[in-house]
C-alpha cells in the first residue's frame, strides 16, 4: 500500500477476534474483524441484535479490549497501549453519543456542555465562544440555563451530541443514538451528525438500516460476529476501499 492511502486510513482493524466467557462458555463476539476507516463521513455498523454491532463500536471507541489482531490508530498499535493510553484516546480521540443520552440532570444545559472540556482539563471561560457555537450548531440557543427534566428527549440527546461536539474529537461513534426518538427528532438527530461528517468521522450502530440508506456514506453489516458486507452508499471527498 502506498503512503498515500495509509494517509487517508488514520484508523486500520486487522484480523480482531473478541470472545466473551461465561462459565465454561466461550462465545466468539466478533470474528476475524478487517475495518479500514478514513478520516472523515458517516459510516452506519448494522446488523441484528446479537450480531456483534455494539461489541464492534465499544472496540472502536476504546470501551472494551480485543482478544487477537491489530487495533491501528493513527498509525500506532494499541497492543501496546497501557490503560493509561486508552484513557488518553477515550477522552481526547473519541466523542460518545449514549442512547440514554447521559447527560447530568443537577447541571443545566451550558454546564453539561461545558463539562466534556472540564474533563479534558480546558478553560471552560476561555472556549466560552466555542460552547456557545456549539450549542448554536445543535439548534439549542436560547435554552442554556435549562436543566435537562425542562428539555424534551430529542433536546437531551442534541445536548449530548453537542458535549460530544466540543471536545473536538476525530471519531463520533454513537450506539442507536435515535433509539429512544420519534421520527422528527430521529431526523434532526440525523442532520446534525451528517453535518457533523464532513469534518469528522461518525460511526453509529443500528437495527434500522433505512438509516444507513438515507444519511450514510458507508455500510458496514455484521452477522454473528462476522463483517458479511461493506458497501458505499455516497461518494464522500476520499475513496473507499
Amino acid at each position: 500500500r502506498s503512503s498515500a492511502a495509509s494517509d487517508v486510513y488514520k484508523t486500520q482493524i486487522n484480523n480482531l477476534n473478541k470472545f466473551y466467557y461465561s462459565g465454561n462458555e466461550r462465545y466468539h463476539a466478533l470474528r476475524d474483524i478487517h475495518l479500514e476507516l478514513p478520516e472523515k463521513g458517516f459510516i452506519f455498523i448494522t446488523g441484528k441484535s446479537g450480531s456483534g454491532k455494539s461489541t464492534l463500536l465499544n472496540v472502536i471507541g476504546g470501551i472494551d479490549s480485543y482478544d487477537s489482531g491489530e487495533f491501528i490508530i493513527d498509525g500506532l498499535n494499541t497492543k501496546q497501549f497501557s490503560r493509561r493510553d486508552f484513557n488518553a484516546y477515550r477522552n481526547s480521540y473519541i466523542g460518545f453519543i449514549f442512547q440514554e443520552f447521559n447527560v447530568i440532570k443537577n447541571l443545566n444545559l451550558y454546564e453539561n456542555i461545558a463539562l466534556s472540556l472540564q474533563l479534558q482539563n480546558k478553560s471552560v471561560k476561555e472556549n466560552h465562544e466555542f460552547i456557545m457555537q456549539t450549542i448554536q450548531s445543535v439548534g439549542l440557543e436560547g435554552k442554556e440555563k435549562r436543566k435537562m427534566n425542562q428539555l424534551s428527549g430529542g433536546e437531551r440527546q442534541r445536548v449530548a451530541i453537542a458535549r460530544a461536539i466540543v471536545k473536538n474529537p476525530h471519531v463520533i461513534i454513537g450506539d442507536e443514538p435515535t433509539g429512544n426518538l420519534d421520527q422528527k427528532n430521529r431526523d434532526i438527530v440525523m442532520d446534525i451528525l451528517k453535518e457533523t461528517s464532513k469534518q469528522k468521522l461518525v460511526i453509529v450502530v443500528t437495527h434500522d438500516k433505512t438509516l444507513a440508506d438515507k444519511y450514510g456514506d458507508y455500510e458496514v453489516t455484521l452477522k454473528d460476529g462476522k463483517i458479511i458486507s461493506k458497501k458505499e452508499i455516497h461518494k464522500v471527498g476520499d475513496n473507499y476501499e
